[in-house]
């Protein structure tokens, strides 16, 4: 950042420095840099431009001031030193940084009350056994829907109880033609695979009709009579 020309106007009152930086930025094209207080008191505003820029400037603030406070000092800097110019520069950065912390304070308090009400962590051993409940009645609820896992159908008898075959791992030719023909209606594969398992296919309901054994009216299987 090269600076051509500095314009320095200290005034006393927040009020007259207002005024005067607007007298500033209106009389001369000049770039308002930053206005440092050095006290409640004391502002001093800082503009940068070409030296008869800061110079018109500098005078039209200094009497803007003089009407609503006090005019302490003013200076002017044609070209200024390198180190004058970092001195400027650190001067303007170090009050932005004051106001951006004495602004972030300000929020920090702000939220301090709802900070303090944040509760502690919730207890591991209270929540695990919820999320273990809450598992186990997603996957039962998902077994009750899944049509695999669908129970048979209730197939009543001829004399009106209900059918009670058992299931079994290794049921034989005898208990699948039983439990067919326990069923008035007949039964389909899925019913029958639903009640034996897996062990019933059907290759299995083919041998039997190729015995004999059953009939097949669509997609039922029934028992042939004797």
């Amino acid at each position: 950042m090269k600076i051509d020309a500095l314009g320095f106007l200290e005034v006393r009152g927040l009020v007259a420095a207002i005024e005067a930086a607007d007298a500033m930025l209106k009389a001369a094209d000049v770039k308002l840099i930053r206005q440092h207080q050095v006290d409640p008191r004391f502002i001093t505003l800082v503009v940068e431009g070409d030296l008869a820029a800061c110079r018109a400037a500098v005078d039209a603030g200094k009497a803007a001031a003089a009407r609503l406070g006090e005019v302490v000092s003013r200076l002017e800097i044609g070209r200024p030193d390198a180190d004058t110019e970092t001195m400027v520069v650190d001067l303007v950065d170090r009050s932005k940084g004051d106001l951006v912390r004495s602004r972030g304070n300000n929020g920090t308090k702000a939220v301090t009350p709802a900070a303090s009400a944040t509760p502690g962590p919730v207890s591991t051993a209270t929540a695990a056994p919820a999320a273990d409940s809450a598992a186990g009645a997603v996957g039962q609820d998902a077994v009750q829907h899944s049509p695999s896992a669908a129970p048979p159908t209730s197939l009543p008898v001829a004399d009106g109880d209900p059918l009670s075959v058992p299931a079994a791992a290794g049921a034989d030719d005898d208990a699948l033609v039983a439990y067919i023909a326990a069923a008035p209606r007949g039964c389909s594969l899925a019913e029958l695979a639903a009640h034996f398992g897996a062990q019933v296919d059907r290759a299995r309901l083919d041998a039997l009709l190729a015995a004999g054994r059953v009939r097949k009216a669509g997609s039922r299987y029934r028992v042939t009579a004797s």
